[in-house]
């Protein structure tokens, strides 16, 4: 460490200047990041290839072509020639589109039914129903209509192209035809999350960075210390933004939040370095000072990082890979930031120190000894209340309820075209084998129905009444096979038992995708997919839900046990004791279980997703309260008599450090949630500061209460002494 500050301090210059030149590289690679299209907002992607929503993204893109859907809702007329034409328009001119049912297709079927003498086996009414509804004023007078139109295409959700064929939905029908259009379903949930987060984007960064700026501003020794400490941090997390391009794509969760997050989580380390740097510079130069600095902390910033990036490691083991995707971009984060506060740091700690040191000012001072001596006399207490809690916070965190996709909230008005949108959002495709084992494609229609919250089932068999055999006959005749809804609703397939006929569905759940009703109707769905069928392929937002809800309880285990393994191992070896690490940890896995389980407390669900990261995001960010504690307790005790006054003194000593780190973590949070409409990363943000702030008092308040329980003291003085008194003077 001697040589490397040694290294930094002499060729500092070319440091900064490759600081500079990375942050510029950086910066374009950010842009290509979000021109390229390499932001994801489609959560269903990171599901297990097992799940059902993963076969169905599989089976419908191979052989339907569908990978995006748009669920389009636009006004008209009970006769709309204006509208036919629109439709017209875009069915041809709109790349990417392979499946565009509305109204006026149902009507070309029935005409064509007539050529072939088959009117008497059409039944539209149900269909046409479901694609033109009425729209009724107060008085239930019809004053218009609004059209369903269902259109699929060859793009992924998260993808430019997909959300240019929604743009070009909407400059049609509501730029051309100035009607009102609202669009729901996957593709659009993407689309909203992508839009409303990138925008948010810059208003975390703006905003905790000047919430940071205060916080510093009050709590360092010079009105400059904190721009260096901001630019340091700025640094590493430029250069984490653009280096996010060696992914293939990181998701829009981590590329949100990763900014913030490692603002707060590794800002410590540049506070230690600073501290040191002043300690160090009353004495020597600045050039002595940055050399001297670097390997007194080099030690706690690695062991602050291996911490919080363990932490994170776990999340490499969840099933559902949005964990892998955030643990990429904070893990590398974690190591850009202890890389830019050892080597670019000390070089702005040399350049600046003319500047800090002309406008330095006194920091506040609090002394907290007598809260510490409080604490003290109310060990007992404290220790039993710890250990009491235990059970009943594993209890309600074990008892949380959970949310899935509810990324926004609903407006409190709503067009009847919203409204009607919104109703589409658990619509399901559906593909599956012409041919059923069990029975026939109507009576797989009547038993779903059976659920009240089915509403309505979408297919050839809801319109005609025909054998899956009269069916297949008819798919054979070219002129058949060639009319373009018939293309969309029926495939023939190879597949290793030969050719194959394949139906889609259009199923339609009622209730929104938080709706407990809604989880029990696709539940029956897919009970009875399996009764009536050996293959099945949904794909639909409530089906993504009902798979995450299978994955979230083994995928916290997995986490939990993990992130705590892995931190008792660094812990350990950096500490040099297992039972100490085992009570640090307990200590803050505790902490975890209080945050989660107010939600129970209080009713309040929490994202699986959140759910899932929590723990390890918890623990790796505050266990380095701990660990500081732990350490000023050790340094301590060696001059000291007894383990009260040691405890206080070294509680002293780290309570400016350990709150400073707090607030910055807690503050950042709540910044993000304040500015933030995103309820996924509103909730992440209040989770994180709720989090924190709980890991905060808990090693104020109990974890000394603990320490001095945990070893009797014998303090290197006292033994002296002992001896000392031994020799004749008892």
């Amino acid at each position: 460490m001697k040589r490397l500050s040694e290294f930094v301090v002499k060729y500092r210059l070319a440091i900064v200047i490759t600081a500079v030149i990375l942050i510029a590289l950086a910066i374009i690679g950010t842009v290509f990041i979000v021109i390229d299209g390499k932001i994801n907002s489609d959560m269903l992607v990171y599901l297990p290839e097992d799940t059902d929503t993963s076969n169905g993204i599989e089976f419908l893109k191979k052989n339907f072509d569908v990978e995006g859907d748009a669920f389009v809702v636009v006004e008209g007329k009970e006769y709309d020639a204006e509208l036919s034409e629109s439709i017209s328009r875009m069915k041809n001119e709109i790349e990417g589109i392979t499946q565009f049912v509305w109204y006026g297709d149902i009507e070309s079927i029935e005409k064509f039914a007539e050529l072939f003498r088959l009117d008497d086996k059409i039944d539209a009414d149900g269909i046409k129903a479901y694609l033109r509804r009425p729209i009724n004023d107060e008085n239930g007078a019809i004053t218009g209509y609004n059209y369903v139109l269902l259109v699929l295409f060859s793009y992924s959700p998260s993808t430019e192209e997909a959300f240019n064929v929604h743009a070009q939905i909407r400059a049609e029908l509501n730029g051309r035809l100035g009607r009102n259009v609202e669009i729901s379903g996957m593709t659009a949930l993407a689309d909203k999350v992508m839009s409303e987060t990138m925008k948010e984007i810059p208003l975390y960064l703006i905003f905790s960075f000047v919430v940071v700026l205060i916080i510093l501003l009050i709590s360092t020794e010079s009105f400059f210390d904190p721009i260096i400490l901001l630019v340091t941090m700025g640094t590493a997390i430029v250069i984490n933004m653009g280096s996010n391009i060696i992914f293939p794509d990181v998701s829009i969760i981590s590329f949100a939040a990763s900014s913030v997050l490692q603002l707060g989580i590794t800002m410590d380390y540049a506070i230690f370095l600073l501290h040191t740097y002043r300690e160090e510079r009353r004495n020597a130069d600045p050039l002595v000072a940055a050399e001297r600095a670097l390997p007194r902390t080099a030690v706690n910033i690695i062991a602050g990082g291996l911490t919080t990036i363990g932490g994170f490691a776990a999340l490499y083991f969840m099933r559902f890979t949005i964990g892998a995707d955030l643990a990429n971009v904070i893990i590398k984060g974690v190591a850009l930031s202890i890389i830019t506060v050892m080597f670019v740091q000390p070089c702005l700690l040399v350049f600046f120190d003319r500047p800090s040191k002309a406008l330095s000012h006194k920091k506040p001072y609090v002394n907290v000894e007598p809260f510490v001596k409080g604490v003290m006399k109310g060990r007992y207490v404290i220790a039993v209340a710890a250990i009491l809690l235990v059970v009943p916070a594993f209890i309600a965190q074990n008892n949380v309820s959970f949310s899935y996709l509810k990324i926004y909230e609903q407006p409190k008005e709503t067009t009847s075209q919203q409204a009607l949108a919104d109703s589409l959002q658990n619509q399901i495709i559906l593909a599956v084998p012409l041919d059923s084992p069990e029975g026939n494609q109507k009576e797989f229609m009547a038993e779903l129905k059976q659920n009240e919250k089915i509403s309505s089932v979408i297919g050839a068999f809801s319109v005609l009444d025909m054998s899956e055999e009269e069916i297949k006959s008819f798919l054979n005749i070219d002129a058949v096979a060639s009319v373009p809804v018939v293309k969309t609703l029926f495939r023939k397939i190879d597949t290793q038992e030969g050719e194959k006929w394949y139906t889609l569905y259009l199923v339609e759940i009622d209730g929104d995708t938080e709706d407990e009703a809604a989880f029990a109707a696709h539940a029956h769905l897919k009970t009875t997919l399996d009764k009536y069928f050996d293959e099945s392929y949904p794909l639909g937002v409530l089906t993504g839900v009902a798979d995450m809800s299978q994955v979230t309880p083994g995928d916290f285990l997995r986490v939990t046990l993990i992130s705590v393994a892995i931190i008792l191992i660094i812990m350990s070896i950096l500490l040099k004791s297992i039972r100490k690490s085992v009570l640090m940890v307990a200590l803050i896995e505790l902490a975890i279980w209080l945050n989660i389980g107010l939600n129970t407390v209080i009713g309040e669900k929490i994202n699986f997703m959140i759910y899932i990261i929590i723990s390890s995001v918890q623990l790796g960010c505050t266990v380095d309260y701990a660990i500081l504690l732990s350490t000023r307790f050790e340094e301590t005790k060696r001059e000291f008599s007894d383990a009260k006054t040691a405890m206080i003194k070294a509680s002293a000593s780290a309570f400016p450090a350990i709150s400073v780190s707090a607030s910055i973590i807690v503050s950042v949070c709540l910044v993000i949630f304040f500015v933030s409409k995103n309820l996924l990363v509103k909730e992440m943000a209040s989770l994180m500061a709720r989090g924190a702030f709980i890991s905060y008092l808990m090693v104020i308040i109990v974890l000394p209460c603990l320490l001095i329980f945990f070893k009797k003291i014998k303090p290197i003085n006292a033994i002296k002494n002992r001896k000392e008194n031994a020799g004749g003077n008892p």
